[in-house]
This record gives structure tokens, C-alpha cells and sequence, in this order.
């Protein structure tokens, strides 16, 4: 049998132009004027006047060919930087928090808890009967998961794959085959990371295992691989939600290297496991999947502090009808209408070829002036005769014409300008609101790793028996915190303190001059009042000597007795801010089409009251206050503004986004609740206007060519014209026609 040929789905701009409703008004606009170029080019070449305006006929054509491509061009910019931008967050955001688990492994396969209870079964196989003691590792394991509620299960094996305990009290599973038991035991990196079936959690199709190896106390050998459980699809469809509002047609998904589904916004849509292709360019792209078009982007992950993440990519998709919905100016709407004039006219955004547009519909027009003012002339001659009704009427035609011919473009024109401008916008608040996510979700870790260290059983063992005299036992704390403070970088230090606020041990050796000293009571007092292990501190931000001086972050929770409740000391962890939060603020900057930063684009985290927390910008020093509109502070939570400024003398587009929590970090029941705003701020111009220099700068084109009436007496033609500013006539009588300069030829000499 013969086969037809695959067909491949069109992917040019001008067939995706079908799909712009945006379109319409101009299309509308420029083809009626063009019917009526065509009617009045037939009717001057009847008439053979001097009125022939085919090749005017031929330039408008060719220019309102031109305007709709870039009009289509920018409304597929538009689509597509929303799509790119879905899909490249949806994975940086996740590749971030994947981050997070390797390092929670790795910390938490080193738990003297865990490790001791290993080892106890491994030299004596019935203490994992031990009711007291699987007690207490449940608990632990609840205690962890409590904090760490990203994961719904924690299974401790044996070397041989023998399930010792796990969270999940009602799964079946005694024992596993799968292979990631050797991996763990075996690897030389600090974690394995398996996303497959497994027999260790059968009901789940596709599972996330964080696994590492369990060493004996002298860390001679491994006694059990422990595995962390990672709820992955909850997890990515809170970074779902966080992108897609409720009337989006916008779908995105995960795929693994392959093109599988492996999380959808949308399952009905796109069913988790089944396989879709990926748009590889750093385009868009026209993807086929059950009898339905969609324009697709698909974005690799950026990586985050050397991790590469799974292998995965993001995938966005919008229904071809539906994909082009947000490409009109819609960003716009709040904007004055003098500060969008003043914006267009001094923007650097817009191509030569843009700029071009007005320039070739008023030389179009002036083509059709001459052609009018060259008919007049020949309308004074003795050989009109019985056609010069109808040559009035056509000339004024003409002259109506070029009229609306600059009009309709300059409207079209300043449509697409504020396309242009309105995607900066758009793209500032979709930037903001990542940057603000990327802040919430770190954050939420800091005030994790505070509560679970301070659960620390060597902590909790050396506290209640302090003595600053005993070096052996400063040396046992701090080789913990410098484990700790190596799997976990984002600190700048880690301390331990006593009852009395007294420092006992440091990470960092730069802060060994603070071995003994009394930390601020101001927040040490706090710490030691938590009630509970679920509760932690957290200064507010601002300079202290903990961090050279520098305004910072200090998470802090109590530790506390082996066998009790009463605190006996505390765990502070300070926050690296200057690179880490600058670091999330240059992930978060606007991206010109082939990857890089756009030019003299920054990003802020501020406080509610303006305070910077910090900057991408060198001028705007952490501390200090940004000079910026309340409207882009004062926001309820989650709450996003967006808007066009002065700065600097320059015109910028502001997106800010106030923060919202995450998870439990600054839920209703957290007692941390400081607002922080980010903005991204991306330069539209070099130089500001005035609205009256605007005004005095922009020359409406108003129809003049009403019917002239003579009004008795005697009357003679003149021909009038400027030469620069002044007006010059001559007898009709003395001209023969207007041409255009291009047409002369220089005399030598």
C-alpha cells in the first residue's frame, strides 16, 4: 500500500496570524483603504490627469504588509515568552527544591539516632522488635516530616533490603529487590536519586527516592541505606497553580528526556505517562496531541549550585485558538494615557524597521499630495473640458486617502508599540512574582533546618553537661556544624549556645572570636521561650556582627532536654543574604530572546516600608530606602502591581509581587509574618518627555480636502508650496508638475 507523506504543522508566523484575533481591527482598517486604493487607481488612470497612483498603490500595499508581520511577530512574542517563561519556572523552581533533598540526605543518613538504631539491629536482629525503640525512631521520623512536610515517607533498610522500620505504618512492604539498595551502598556522590517504579512503594507509578548509606558509629562500614520519599506531584502542581490562573487555557507538564509525562496541570488533557514531543528550540513550537494544535515551549533546567537536576524539562502548552488570548496590550489598562505617548515616543525597544513604518506612510502620503497638487495644476489648464467635476471629486479622494493612510497606520503603529511595551511589563510581574516564590520557598528551608538541628541528640547530650574549659567536647559539637554547614552552603555560620546565650561552638572559624561570648538578648530570650520543636525565631532583617556587620537573617530554635521538653540551649544559623538572595534576584531578571539579561535591567527585594533587603542594582545598598510609589508596597499577600515609572531619568516598567508563604512557612499558624515585595525593574527608554513637548513633537494628519467654493468676482490659480518655513506662490499657468527630489540630477559645478 502507499503511504502518504507526514505532514508537518505549519509554524510560520504568517499561519499563526489566523489564530490572532488581536489582528482583526487593523487588518479591517488597512484593507478597506486598500479597496479603496484600487478604485482610485483605476479611476486616475481613466481619467489621465497626472493622477495615476499605482506605485502609491504598490508602497502602501507593501508597508501594510510589513506592519501586519510585525504586528504578528510581536503578538508571537508575547505567547511565547508566557509559554517560555511557564515552562522555564516550573523547572528551575522544582530543580531548586530537588536541591534541597540532596542535601537533606545526606545530613539525615548521619542522624546519631538513626545510625544507632542500624547498628543495634545489625548486631542484634531483634531490636527492630524493640517496641521502645521503633517508638522513638517514629517519632523521630514524625518529627522530621513534620518539619520537612515535602515528604510522605521514610523507610530505613537494611543492607540486604530488609525494611527495619518507616514512616508509612500501613505499607506492606518487608523487603525490596530494587536496585537502588547497592547504588546507595556504593556511590561516591552524596546521594542517589531514583524516579521509577520500585517494589518499595508498589502503589505509585512513578516515585522520587532520595537514598544514601547508614555508617556505623566509627564509620567503618554501612549498616542500612535510608531513603527519603519526595512528594513530587504535590509538589508540582503547587508550582502549577502558582502559574496558571483560572481562566488560562495554558497547560504545563514535566517530561523526562524522552518526552514522557511525568506531571500535568491538567491530567485530563495530558495524562501523566504518556508521551508527547518536546519543542527542542529556544522557540516555540506547533505540537500535535490528540487531534488538537497546541503552540508549545520547552525549557531545560538552568541547574542550581552545580546540581543539574533529573534530567527533566518543562513543557507549556496553550490550544492554538486560545494561545494568542493575552497579546494585546492588556498590561496597559492602569498606565496614563500622556505617560504610554511619552513612553512610545522615546522608547529604545523598537527595531529600525518599526521606527520605519510611520516614516514610509508619511512619504506615501506625500506621494499623494503631489499627486493631488500636480491634478490641480492640470485642472487650471484650457483642456479640462467636461471632466473637471469629476476631477475635483477624485482629487479630493486622493488627498482624503493619504490622510487616512498616515492615520491608520500611525494608530496601527502605536498598537504595536504598545504590544512591545506591554510584554516588558508583563514579563516584569511574571519575574517578580518568580523571584518573590524563589525567596518563600528558601526561606521555608531556613526555617526547616533551624528546627530539625536543634533536635540533634549529640546537641542536646553536650548542652547538659557544658564546660567551656573542655576542648574535647567544643571539638565533637563543632565537627557536627561544619558537617552540617558543608551539605548545607547557603550559611555563613552555625552556632550553638548554651543556657545563658553563651556561644559554645561556631562553624565558620572566622567567628571563634564569639567562643564564649553572649549572643543579643533581644533574640536569644525568644529562642529559649518556644514552646514546642515546631516553633523557631527569626530576626528581622538587619545588620549584625554574626555577619560582619552586614544586615542578615537569624533563624533560630531551642534545644532541648534528652528527655524532656525544657529548653537548654539553642541552634542559630545565619543566613548567607548578600550572594544568596542576590543570586535569586539575577535568576529571576528578564531575558532578551537569545538568553541574556536584558540591558540595565535589576531586581529588588524590599520591605514593605521600602527598605532594601537587596539589589542586583550596585546604587541600591541593602539598608537604605528605594524611591518608588506605595502602590508597589503596599500589596496584600500574593498580591502582584505593575506599572511605568520614572527612574533615573529614564522610563522603567516595574513589575512587584508581595510575598505569600509556602507551605507552612508564613502560613496562618506560623508566627513569622514579614512582608517582603520583590520588583524587577527593565528600562523602556534613555530619556523622558515632557507631555507638551510630546504634543508640539506630534502633528496630526487632519483631512483639509473639503470642497473649495469661489465666491464671485474675478480670481486667478495659484500654485502654492513651502520651501523650508515659507509659503511661496506661482501662477498655475507657469508650472507643469511637482516631482520628487530623487528625480533631479545635480548641474556639474
Amino acid at each position: 500500500m502507499r503511504k502518504r507523506k507526514k505532514t508537518v504543522p505549519a509554524n510560520t508566523i504568517a499561519q499563526l496570524a489566523h489564530f490572532m484575533s488581536g489582528l482583526q481591527p487593523d487588518q479591517k482598517s488597512l484593507t478597506e483603504i486598500q479597496t479603496v486604493y484600487d478604485n482610485l487607481t483605476l479611476l486616475g488612470q481613466l481619467l489621465g490627469a497626472g493622477t495615476d497612483i499605482s506605485s502609491m498603490r504598490s508602497d502602501f500595499n507593501n508597508l501594510a504588509s510589513v506592519l501586519l508581520d510585525q504586528l504578528a511577530e510581536e503578538h508571537y512574542k508575547k505567547a511565547s515568552l508566557n509559554l517560555g517563561s511557564c515552562s522555564r519556572v516550573a523547572i528551575d523552581v522544582l530543580t531548586r527544591n530537588l536541591f534541597e533533598r540532596t542535601a537533606d540526605i545526606g545530613f539525615l543518613a548521619t542522624d546519631s539516632e538513626i545510625c544507632a538504631f542500624a547498628e543495634a539491629v545489625e548486631l542484634d536482629p531483634n531490636a527492630k522488635l524493640d517496641p521502645k525503640r521503633l517508638s522513638q525512631l517514629h517519632s523521630h521520623f514524625t518529627e522530621y516530616v513534620n518539619k520537612y512536610s515535602v515528604y510522605h515517607n521514610i523507610i530505613l533498610l537494611s543492607p540486604e533490603g530488609e525494611v527495619l522500620i518507616q514512616l508509612d505504618e500501613h505499607s506492606p512492604v518487608t523487603h525490596t529487590k530494587d536496585e537502588l539498595v547497592k547504588q546507595a551502598l556504593k556511590t561516591q556522590a552524596g546521594y542517589v536519586e531514583v524516579f521509577r517504579p520500585t517494589d518499595l512503594l508498589p502503589g505509585a507509578s512513578s516515585p522520587l527516592i532520595y537514598a544514601y548509606r547508614v555508617m556505623a558509629k566509627d564509620n567503618s562500614r554501612a549498616v542500612g541505606v535510608l531513603c527519603l520519599c519526595f512528594k513530587i506531584q504535590d509538589e508540582c502542581q503547587r508550582i502549577f497553580e502558582g502559574l496558571i490562573a483560572e481562566d488560562d487555557w495554558t497547560v504545563i507538564t514535566l517530561l523526562d528526556s524522552t518526552g514522557l509525562i511525568i506531571a500535568s496541570s491538567d491530567p485530563c488533557q495530558f495524562p501523566i505517562g504518556v508521551r508527547i514531543e518536546p519543542a527542542r528550540d529556544n522557540d516555540c513550537k506547533i505540537v500535535r496531541f490528540a487531534g488538537r494544535e497546541y503552540l508549545a515551549a520547552t525549557r531545560p533546567s538552568n541547574g542550581y549550585q552545580g546540581y543539574a537536576g533529573p534530567g527533566w524539562l518543562g513543557h507549556a502548552m496553550a490550544p492554538l485558538n486560545h494561545a494568542f488570548e493575552l497579546s494585546g496590550a492588556l498590561e496597559l489598562q492602569t498606565v496614563p494615557d500622556d505617560l504610554v505617548n511619552c513612553v512610545l515616543e522615546t522608547a529604545t525597544l523598537f527595531s529600525q524597521e518599526l521606527r520605519d513604518i510611520p516614516v514610509k506612510a508619511a512619504s506615501i502620503q506625500q506621494e499623494l499630495n503631489r499627486a493631488v497638487w500636480n491634478g490641480n495644476i492640470w485642472l487650471t489648464s484650457d483642456n479640462v473640458g467636461q471632466n473637471a467635476a469629476f476631477a475635483k471629486v477624485l482629487l479630493r479622494e486622493i488627498g482624503s486617502t493619504g490622510v487616512r493612510t498616515r492615520n491608520v497606520f500611525s494608530e496601527s503603529t502605536t498598537n504595536l508599540y504598545k504590544t512591545v511595551v506591554s510584554s516588558v511589563l508583563f514579563d516584569c510581574g511574571t519575574q517578580a512574582a518568580l523571584a518573590i516564590d524563589i525567596m518563600d520557598r528558601n526561606l521555608y528551608e531556613r526555617a526547616n533546618d533551624c528546627r530539625w538541628w536543634a533536635l540533634t541528640r549529640s546537641f542536646s547530650e553536650e548542652l547538659s553537661k557544658i564546660d567551656f574549659e573542655d576542648k574535647d567536647q567544643r571539638k565533637r559539637v563543632t565537627d557536627v556544624l561544619r558537617t552540617i554547614n558543608s551539605l548545607y552552603t547557603v550559611y555563613s555560620n552555625l552556632m550553638l549556645f548554651d543556657l545563658m546565650g553563651r556561644v559554645v561552638a561556631v562553624s565558620n572559624p572566622g567567628y571563634n572570636d564569639w567562643l564564649g561570648k553572649t549572643l543579643p538578648e533581644n533574640w536569644v530570650r525568644p529562642t529559649l521561650g518556644l514552646k514546642n520543636t515546631e516553633s523557631y525565631f527569626v530576626t528581622s532583617f538587619s545588620a549584625t556582627d554574626l555577619y560582619a556587620g552586614l544586615p542578615t537573617y537569624v533563624f533560630s530554635a531551642a534545644v532541648r532536654e534528652t528527655e524532656g521538653n525544657d529548653p537548654i540551649g539553642g541552634v542559630s544559623i545565619v543566613f548567607d543574604s548578600t550572594p544568596q538572595f542576590e543570586a535569586m534576584l539575577r535568576d529571576a531578571l528578564p531575558r532578551q530572546a537569545d538568553g541574556s539579561l536584558v540591558p540595565g535591567a535589576f531586581a529588588v527585594f524590599a520591605e514593605r516600608d521600602g527598605r532594601i533587603i537587596s539589589s542586583t542594582e550596585a546604587s541600591l545598598i541593602p539598608g537604605s530606602r528605594i524611591s518608588i510609589g506605595a502602590e508597589f508596597l503596599h500589596l496584600e499577600r500574593g498580591e502582584n502591581y505593575s506599572n511605568i515609572i520614572i527612574y533615573n531619568d529614564c522610563y522603567y516598567a516595574v513589575g512587584s509581587c508581595m510575598s505569600a508563604g509556602y507551605r507552612e512557612y508564613k502560613s496562618a499558624g506560623d508566627s513569622h509574618q514579614s512582608d517582603v515585595v520583590a520588583m524587577i525593574f527593565s528600562p523602556l527608554s534613555d530619556r523622558v518627555i515632557d507631555v507638551e513637548s510630546l504634543r508640539s513633537n506630534r502633528e496630526l494628519a487632519i483631512d483639509t480636502y473639503a470642497a473649495h467654493k469661489t465666491i464671485g468676482g474675478d480670481s486667478v490659480d495659484i500654485a502654492s508650496f513651502y520651501i523650508g518655513h515659507n509659503w511661496y506662490g506661482i501662477q498655475t499657468i507657469h508650472v507643469v508638475e511637482a516631482i520628487d527630489t530623487d528625480r533631479l540630477t545635480s548641474m556639474p559645478g
